[in-house]
């Protein structure tokens, strides 16, 4: 690796992750309909998981359904809506006072229901998985009901919904080890870099359950060697042993998940994932928020773009909240030889790797 070289394989690495979110959604396209038989699993009163069973049939438009639940049996639905990406209904069980709504989103390429059934003022969040073969949700005309059998259903019901939410946020903490490019044995400031800790805060969009967009900001930097005899030859430009690479910036990213061809029963996700970025940096003579130390009497800082590229794995605790952890090799464009002349040997661009754990939850 050469001082100063821009990553020529980023391009190739966005191209990749959006092919890889996309093959296993091109899989699932076979459902266009949400009609069929569905289960999903709730929580009783008495903090137990129950399972209810959602039947809809579509009857050359005529849309009807069921709703089957342990405790008050089966109850048809009433008022029910469906369109290409909505399903609503009214279910009111024999003997029950107050009726119960449920608002729900269906995501075709995913063969996706999820929604919430509320009722008083309390709402219940439930997504469903497909218990009948995909093939079932094209309605023979006349018959009135799904063709096909559950017996059919081996991949569909094996496969696990990762991402039962379209919104998340994302709150990590990181610890960013030092990467340098030695030339020579020729020590350049990024070269007396040492590791320090990190934070960043996301916002990610899942418009696929195995591909995210996400806009987040970070809150980092890297420390500087102690090593006297190293920082010797630039103590008139300011550095010591307390100065601080500050790294700030906006980034904008995506992530191709690869759990539902690689894991499709596990709650591991694994990703690839990479980005660019926006960030105000300076090397300060004293840490964080103190003066930059100058070359050629123009302070060292500025605003530059940077990115990364990495791997990692989301681990679901429930169908809101997952871990995540995350590798991944980051740069950013700090050299500049304009505002620097002849410092090539002084400053150039930094490296650094970045280790990264947190967790996410969805909406």
């Amino acid at each position: 690796m050469t001082r100063g070289a821009r990553p020529t394989i980023f391009c190739a690495l966005l191209a990749t992750l959006a092919l890889a979110a996309l093959l296993p959604a091109g899989r699932a396209a076979a459902a266009t309909s949400p009609a069929g038989r569905w289960v999903g699993d709730v929580d009783t009163p008495d903090g137990k998981k129950a399972q209810i069973t959602l039947v809809l049939e579509d009857r050359s438009g005529a849309w009807s359904g069921t709703l089957e639940d342990p405790l008050q049996g089966k109850t048809a639905v009433s008022d029910l809506k469906v369109t290409g990406t909505a399903v609503t209904f009214r279910v009111q069980p024999a003997g029950a006072p107050i009726a119960r709504d449920f608002k729900g989103t269906y995501v075709a390429g995913e063969d996706r229901l999820s929604g919430t059934l509320s009722m008083q003022g309390k709402s219940l969040a439930i997504t469903f998985k497909r218990a009948d073969a995909p093939a079932s949700v094209v309605a023979a005309k006349g018959a009135g009901t799904p063709v096909g059998s559950a017996a059919a259903d081996t991949t569909r019901a094996a496969v696990r919904t990762k991402h039962p939410y379209r919104l998340a946020v994302t709150g990590r903490l990181g610890w960013w080890a030092s990467l340098h490019s030695v030339k020579d044995e020729s020590y350049t400031i990024n070269n007396l870099t040492a590791a320090a800790p990190a934070f960043d805060g996301a916002l990610k969009l899942y418009p696929l359950d195995g591909f995210s967009v996400f806009v987040r900001g970070v809150r980092a930097g890297q420390a500087v060697t102690d090593d006297a005899s190293m920082l010797a030859p630039y103590a008139g430009n300011g550095l010591t042993a307390d100065s601080y690479l500050s790294l700030d910036g906006i980034e904008f990213g995506v992530a191709g998940y690869l759990g539902r061809k690689l894991m499709p029963k596990s709650h591991f996700n694994p990703y690839l994932t990479g980005g660019v970025g926006r960030y105000n940096w300076a090397m300060t003579t004293g840490g964080r928020g103190t003066d930059a130390i100058t070359i050629e009497q123009s302070p060292v800082e500025g605003t530059d773009f940077g990115g990364w590229f990495g791997a990692g794995t989301e681990y679901a605790l429930s169908n809101k909240l997952a871990l995540e952890f995350e590798w991944a090799w980051r740069f950013f464009l700090t050299r500049d030889t304009k505002a620097w002349r002849g410092s090539e040997d002084i400053w150039g661009n930094s490296l650094a790797w970045a280790m990264s754990a947190g967790l996410t939850y969805g909406f």
